[in-house]
């Protein structure tokens, strides 16, 4: 009688989707956003305890168009690089990676780890319809300088 810990058999495309969609909850259920997570220089609590909202991250200076692929005013510009392999073009959107040496982050004067990954598959709607799945998700914790130019710690997630 071993003990079982639940991965033998490998990591299958539902457990992924349950954990993704458990972490997903988990974030916006519990109010994980930057300015939910965000600590100030002193101890990042209000006169009762409570976090404070704290002033958002500056984005990065630079813009990706998003006109070319249909996408309207205002939201045709992201402050959003693509790291990855420039021989690399994601399937769905078409957007070409833009080489290994290109900012993960979307945060300006920032300091600290980023995780970024591409998802790429296909999904079964509950109308039986198979759709295209294209995803990019980030995960930034470091110090930044925010829009008010003080120093902040946070973390944040992009989904």
């Amino acid at each position: 009688m071993g003990h079982t810990r639940g991965w033998e058999g490998g990591f299958s495309r539902r457990r992924f989707f349950h954990a993704a969609a458990g972490a997903t909850a988990l974030a916006f259920g519990s109010g994980l956003s930057s300015r939910a997570l965000a600590r100030d220089d002193d101890n990042g609590h209000d006169d009762n305890g409570h976090d404070e909202p704290l002033p958002e991250p500056k984005p990065i200076p630079g813009e990706y168009d998003l006109s070319d692929f249909g996408v309207e005013p205002p939201y045709d510009f992201i402050h959003e690089f693509f790291p990855g392999p420039k021989d690399v073009v994601l399937p769905f959107t078409k957007v070409p990676l833009q080489g290994l040496n290109v900012e993960p982050s979307t945060i300006t004067d920032f300091k600290g780890a980023t995780a970024l990954a591409y998802h790429v598959g296909k999904a079964k709607g509950s109308d039986g319809k198979t759709y295209n799945l294209e995803t990019d998700i980030r995960v930034m914790e470091g110090r930044y300088v925010s829009v008010e130019g003080t120093r902040r710690q946070g973390a944040f997630a992009e989904i």
